[in-house]
């Protein structure tokens, strides 16, 4: 009896003893958990390891592999600005001491592609960088190495200094997937305490604890600073386009379709044509060309496409389909590959509408050739110009055939812009000048056999004041006066990517600038009747972005975009 009394009570002290220690080990595992996840996880405040954050990874971007504003990879960043980061970090590690000037009494300094890719990997896992298409200007392919300018007054602000860049340190985060998220905001430098954009970047963590860069991207921030009045239908987009509008030019239209002309910045790229309905705004053909061309390369002539390389015509008929293509003489040829000689020059050609005429301008003057016995002809001579110690000479540019085929226009050359326009008869054989172009006029511009509208001023006075743009119609030969009357709020006119003169009417833009504020500046856009030589006045008003022109409706609809960064962009059709 007692000893089964005893084995009872072992077993009770045993069952508290289990009971007590169950208790005790759950209490202590989550205070542990909570402390790993606030120290690890989440956003980083702490002062002192933002700044490490700032000095170590996120300043020097903002120069450097900041200006590719989109990549998914370290790959796709731009690698001069893959260099230029890492020659920054290398100079606050070891200044110039051991580097090499580029050249003898320069302020460049050579960086060894070697100790590029050394940083490379460090901060960005890159093992190689594509150096092929690099400027000249920035790589010395000979010697392996960058070329940058060192400061030896450059200072590092901290995180919570002001900078040249307007761009700080806005908030830091550890992830959970051993990744690092930041976010920099860059202030408009017109609004102290308004953003114009972020930049978000996300970091790896390798096991030591170092991270490296894996994507990056610029966000705009739409501050609704944009504003249009007027009559006209709004599009977000070109549907079936992902490049720039600024690439775009309108060639003509047919069947109720725009052609226009894709011509990319980068050399890289090649050309494309379209075919685009104006009221979805959807491009329902394409044609890429497997060649590289500025927009002033390529017209439309009656029905054929045709876009001027420097070896061949390539001719395309109106609906995109491939027509044939056209040796350029070797005469021609021969003048182009020679152009950057001193003593040579290469105004452009043009072929007319017919395919058996070539019209080009070189340092002699702007000359016909005729393909089928390769003859030429002296149209106009290049004029010398004399007691000027800037030009020596006025030459011909952007020759075009115009008025069906019957005349040639030139612009000529000036110091640092145009001077004037040359029209040949080849039928009468005679020759107009007209001292009307305004600065960055040029025939490469015209896109319809009508006319050229120009400018008496590039200025739109104040109030009160009348003001004159003048037309030059290409079949008559004669220049017309249109008055534009008192402007109500004045402006600036400039046509370089602001007119644009097509089949019935022509369309220009007036500029107005506020040099206090530019949420102020405000555009207008004007339609001209080429028949009656009247003027619809602000038909549209755009207020604070940029506006541009892309072209003309025969029925007198004008096409135009505006832009003030990309949150903030848009395509516009104004009514007739």
């Amino acid at each position: 009896m007692i000893i089964k009394k005893t084995i009872i009570l072992s077993v009770v002290v045993l069952l508290l003893i289990s009971v007590a220690g169950c208790k005790k080990n759950p209490v202590q595992a989550p205070q542990n958990s909570e402390q790993k996840v606030s120290t690890e996880y989440g956003e980083i405040t702490d002062p002192e390891e933002l700044e490490k954050f700032w000095q170590e990874y996120f300043y020097d971007t903002i120069a450097t592999i900041g200006n590719t504003r989109k990549f998914n990879s370290a790959e796709e960043i731009d690698p001069v600005g893959v260099a230029k980061f890492c020659w920054r970090k290398y100079v606050a590690e070891h200044g110039k001491e051991s580097l090499k000037l580029a050249s003898e009494n320069s302020n460049r300094w050579l960086f060894p592609l070697d100790t590029v890719l050394e940083y490379a990997e460090r901060y960005f896992n890159l093992t190689d960088l594509d150096v092929t298409d690099i400027n000249d200007a920035y790589y010395d392919r000979e010697k392996r190495a960058f070329i940058f300018y060192y400061s030896d007054k450059e200072e590092r602000p901290s995180h919570t200094e002001r900078n040249s860049w307007g761009t700080h340190l806005d908030k830091v985060t550890k992830n959970s997937d051993d990744t690092v998220t930041a976010v920099l905001v860059r202030y408009d430098s017109s609004k102290a305490n308004r953003v114009k954009l972020t930049m978000t970047y996300t970091l790896k963590q390798r096991e030591d604890g170092s991270l490296y860069f894996v994507n990056g991207r610029w966000h705009y921030i739409n501050n609704h600073l944009v504003s249009l009045s007027g009559d006209y239908q709004h599009f977000d987009q070109i549907e079936g386009f992902d490049g720039s509008l600024r690439e775009l030019s309108m060639l003509g239209e047919d069947n109720n379709r725009l052609i226009l002309a894709h011509t990319p910045y980068d050399e890289r790229e090649n050309a494309s044509l379209m075919l685009l309905n104006p009221e979805s705004m959807k491009v329902e053909k394409k044609l890429t060309l497997k060649a590289n061309f500025g927009s002033t390369d390529v017209r439309l002539a009656g029905d054929k496409i045709m876009v001027r390389l420097e070896e061949r015509i390539v001719i395309v008929d109106k609906t995109l389909k491939y027509s044939e293509e056209i040796p350029l003489p070797g005469a021609i040829k021969d003048k182009i590959k020679s152009s950057s000689n001193p003593d040579t020059y290469f105004g452009g050609y043009d072929i007319s509408s017919d395919l058996k005429r070539i019209v080009y301008a070189d340092e002699k003057g702007v000359k016909v050739f005729n393909l089928a016995d390769s003859g030429e002809k002296l149209l106009a001579p290049t004029k010398h110009i004399t007691g000027s110690e800037l030009i020596q000479n006025s030459y011909h540019s952007s020759p075009r055939f115009v008025d069906n085929d019957q005349k040639v226009i030139t612009t000529m050359t000036g110091y640092e812009s145009a001077v004037g326009y040359t029209l040949y008869s080849l039928k009468e054989n005679t020759t107009l000048k007209y001292g009307i172009a305004s600065g960055a006029s040029s025939s490469g511009f015209i896109r319809y056999d009508t006319g050229l509208l120009e400018l008496k001023s590039t200025y739109i006075k104040e109030e009160q004041t009348t003001e004159r743009l003048q037309y030059l119609d290409f079949n008559t030969g004669n220049v017309k006066e249109i008055k534009l009357g008192d402007i109500d709020d004045g402006g600036y006119i400039r046509f370089h990517g602001s007119a644009y003169v097509g089949q019935n009417y022509a369309a220009f833009l007036t500029h107005r600038f506020d040099t206090d504020n530019g949420d102020n500046n405000m555009h207008y856009l004007y339609r001209l009747n080429l028949k009656t030589l009247k003027v619809d006045s602000k038909i549209v008003s755009v207020k604070a972005a940029e506006t541009h022109i892309l072209g003309v409706l025969a029925d007198g609809r004008v096409l135009f975009w505006y832009n003030l960064n990309p949150s903030e962009n848009g395509l516009c059709i104004a009514k007739s």
